[in-house]
């Protein structure tokens, strides 16, 4: 409706504008935690292959040689602490995440109540204006009625 401004419509664009940046931040962090995941499934997959192997050289060659046998340790060895270190940044993500959605959560609780302090603004607005169009038809016909007595009283 025209001449309608709301006093807060900088905080409420300023609160929007908030809550899409955090629900960014929180793709952007989900997708992360996604890859690695994924990067961590490869990684146990991988354990998986490389004890496979060794299992099955013990097996077909009935005794292993040392070296071969230190070296499958070494790069398990090596597998566990990327898995681990993996994990516990995974966890950390997960942190994160957490606690960006409860920022997106509070976030658009903010907005919500913008919003709806808006609106009451807004209908207050409108009942005014209408309060005032019934105060102007009023007077209107007021000043009609007058005229017409003036005019019945002067003949």
């Amino acid at each position: 409706m025209k001449g309608y401004h709301f006093r807060l419509q900088k905080v409420l664009d300023t609160c929007r504008l908030k809550e899409e940046l955090i629900e960014v931040k929180l793709a952007e962090l989900e997708r992360l935690a996604e890859s690695q995941r994924a990067h961590l499934s490869a990684m146990e997959e991988e354990e998986r292959a490389l004890l496979s192997e060794r299992r099955a050289k013990r097996e077909q060659e009935g005794a292993v040689a040392i070296e071969e046998e230190i070296f499958y340790e070494r790069c398990l060895e090596n597998l566990r602490l990327k898995v681990e270190r993996l994990r516990m940044y995974l966890r950390s993500l997960e942190e994160q995440i957490r606690q960006t959605r409860e920022e997106l959560v509070a976030a658009a609780m903010e907005r919500r109540v913008l919003e709806k302090l808006r609106e009451k603004d807004y209908e207050r607005f409108t009942v005014e204006v209408e309060r005032n169009n019934q105060k102007a038809l009023d007077e209107i016909a007021v000043q009609r009625y007058a005229r017409r007595e003036d005019r019945c009283s002067g003949m």
